[in-house]
């Protein structure tokens, strides 16, 4: 197995994990989206800086660390409507397939903004994965 496919699982199970620890804290607790978020925040912040203690790499250009804060702006964007989701008593088991459809949006642009085009084998099957992400996304939430 290649490494990314390893790093790969590896997200999928701590993502997953996350959610219910997410809800979990809002059921237990007084909190409100955006302060559950800002430490949640502050908990991703806590694993990096360990991560670059552990394993130093300081390296800065401005092109890619602006473009780096601004995909985090994007995911904390998600991240905060995701809280709110569960701050309003959304189900889990409901939320996961509709914010996992992020699949397709990342495949379309995968494809039309950074040139990954898969050859016909590999489209076919990227194709219908995707169909069956949003599918499920939509079975789930109605």
């Amino acid at each position: 197995m290649e490494s990314w496919i390893l790093y790969g699982i590896i997200a999928a199970i701590f993502f997953g994990i996350n959610t219910i620890i997410f809800k979990i804290a809002i059921q237990k607790g007084n909190l409100n989206p955006g302060y559950a978020s800002l430490f949640f925040g502050i908990g991703i912040l806590i694993v990096f800086l360990l991560y670059y203690l552990i394993n130093p790499s300081w390296q800065f250009e401005w092109k890619s660390t602006s473009l780096a804060v601004i995909a985090g702006m994007t995911w904390a964007i998600g991240g905060l409507a995701l809280a709110i989701a569960l701050f309003r008593k959304g189900n889990v088991a409901q939320l996961a397939p509709i914010y996992n459809a992020n699949t397709i949006i990342a495949v379309i642009l995968g494809i039309i903004l950074l040139k990954e085009i898969p050859n016909a084998s590999q489209m076919v099957r990227i194709i219908i994965g995707s169909v069956m992400v949003v599918v499920g996304a939509v079975l789930v939430s109605v």
